[in-house]
């Protein structure tokens, strides 16, 4: 199944949408502050699951929930060439550019499960979600949702720490 997502950033917060082929939101989200982000994914209207930033010192990790259930932790591992996200208890890692918003999902036994596109010329994030198991769809939406943080969270510290730079 395909999903188009599209975001809105508000100040300080963002929400947005996965719409169907037909142009039909499926799913809505809201990132509740900037600040502590949780961000709260609902299915027509109801609420099914929800993704919780960690505060780690180094590493960025963040909670999935399924309705009030911690389901998983999506967390980064660091490899000699690349950068990859790894969900430990469900075995899924997630490979690809995660700053470009194109990237792969693969579950533990080595198959891909989920690709994601951006679609560029957009003021603000739209990408597509391709699920190919659907049986694993709300899962994957959860974990699309705690990529597209990392991302935001990965390019603000990098801006951050650029800005920092230039001042000394």
């Amino acid at each position: 199944m395909k999903y188009y997502f599209r975001e809105n950033f508000r100040f300080l917060y963002a929400d947005g949408a996965l719409y169907d082929s037909n142009n039909n939101p499926v799913y809505t989200y809201e990132n509740q502050t900037i600040f502590f982000p949780q961000i709260d994914l609902f299915r027509y209207g109801e609420k099914v699951g929800h993704v919780k930033k960690n505060f780690t010192f180094f590493l960025r990790e963040y909670d999935i929930f399924v309705q009030e259930r911690l389901v998983d932790t999506l967390n980064q591992q660091f490899t000699l060439f690349r950068q990859e996200l790894q969900l430990d208890k469900l075995g899924w890692t997630v490979k690809g550019d995660f700053l470009a918003l194109s990237y792969q999902i693969y579950d533990r036994n080595g198959n891909v499960i989920c690709y994601v596109d951006q679609e560029l010329f957009h003021f603000t994030r739209h990408y597509c979600v391709n699920v190919l198991d659907e049986s694993q769809e709300l899962l994957i939406i959860l974990v699309v949702l705690a990529i597209n943080q990392y991302d935001k969270d990965a390019s603000a510290a990098a801006s951050s720490g650029s800005h920092h730079s230039n001042n000394h």
